[in-house]
């Protein structure tokens, strides 16, 4: 039997789940609840001037909860809602990490690297400007964003397959390119838009943030249930993950239909990339770092990973989302872009990963 063709074929080799991997899980699941409860807790409160010492020191104030007050419910409820859009953008976003990894055999593809993301948002674009020119709405920007998403995935896997052997490397350039178009389309979209454009707030949303605005909306529970449904379909392929890892040959023979599970990968990570445009625009790194993450506690099989990942995911949203809070409360500034964060975080993690890849042709 022949060796793996990939070069990364020690990372995604097919493994079971650790004797450690329920205890990591169970331990991710508490760090994820301690999270979210910190949340709850952070942020602008009433009664302290902005900048006090109080609010420096983790901004908590149960007079934020307690007594129930109209006021105090008011600032609960907007919490509650940034702290639900951030695990669902933080496990959409890592569990489509996931799934492109799989399908493209390479540890370094994520939604924004490969223009996912961006694709994403020039659907939602799009759709807003056809809206804007008929006058009525023309559906919810899910729709918008999956075929965006979609669209830019068919330019950059098809572009980046040579004599049909995928380059890696060619394919994480042609996913800049594509995100550099996308951006491009974005801003002439939102230029011919109007005066005011389509979003007055283009810049905040191309850097990623929590729209509150989705609030009461149809968005939040068609981007749920795609990215439980997403990550149940993932679950469920999973061992066939593990052996599509191999060659083609190899995975064929112990009777995997590629074609199928590809078809299945590139469909739903663009679904759930699309889905976290929805509700948080292009945010990037959080598709990179979370399964990598993940395989370094758990291994490459992709059954725990698609568990650690979305929490992974999960938490690093509602942990950046935290630190914007509470720089808010210490300073007064608004709450700054989650995508500030991940950048910041994950853009030297990418560098890291990217070095064994450089200088192979040099002598």
């Amino acid at each position: 039997m022949s060796q793996p063709s990939t070069t990364n074929s020690k990372l995604f080799a097919p493994a079971g789940c650790p004797t450690r991997g329920v205890a990591v899980l169970i331990a991710l699941a508490i760090g994820l609840i301690v999270l979210a409860t910190i949340r709850l807790c952070v942020g602008q409160h009433f009664g302290w001037p902005t900048g006090s010492l109080p609010q420096a020191l983790w901004a908590v104030s149960l007079g934020d909860i307690w007594p129930r007050t109209p006021a105090s419910l008011t600032l609960m409820d907007i919490r509650t809602l940034r702290l639900v859009l951030g695990v669902l953008v933080g496990a959409a976003l890592a569990t489509s990490g996931v799934a492109l990894q799989a399908l493209l055999r390479n540890p370094l593809a994520e939604p924004y690297i490969l223009g996912l993301s961006s694709g994403a948002g020039v659907g939602v674009m799009a759709q807003m400007l056809v809206a804007y020119h008929l006058g009525r709405d023309v559906g919810g920007n899910h729709l918008g964003a999956l075929l965006g998403a979609a669209a830019t995935m068919v330019v950059v896997y098809g572009a980046s397959r040579r004599r049909g052997v995928l380059d890696p490397l060619g394919l994480l350039l042609i996913g800049v390119v594509m995100g550099t178009v996308n951006g491009g389309l974005i801003l002439l979209m939102n230029y011919i838009g109007g005066a005011a454009g389509l979003r007055e707030d283009l810049a905040r949303w191309m850097m990623g943030y929590l729209n509150e605005s989705v609030s009461g909306s149809a968005a939040v529970v068609v981007v749920g249930a795609m990215t439980l449904f997403g990550w149940l379909l993932l679950w469920k392929l999973g061992r066939a993950m593990d052996v599509a890892t191999f060659s083609d040959d190899e995975a064929a023979s112990l009777g995997v239909n590629l074609r199928r599970l590809r078809a299945a990968l590139f469909l739903v990570a663009s679904a759930l990339a699309g889905g976290a445009v929805v509700l948080a625009g292009p945010i990037a790194f959080v598709g990179l770092v979370c399964p990598h993450v993940g395989r370094l506690l758990l291994g490459p099989s992709h059954r725990p990973l698609l568990a650690a990942s979305a929490m992974l995911g999960a938490m690093l949203i509602v942990l950046a989302d935290t630190a914007s809070a509470t720089i808010d409360a210490w300073f007064g500034i608004g709450l700054l872009p989650i995508g500030v964060f991940t950048a910041i975080f994950g853009g030297p993690v990418f560098v890291w990963m990217l070095r064994p890849q450089l200088g192979g042709g040099v002598a």
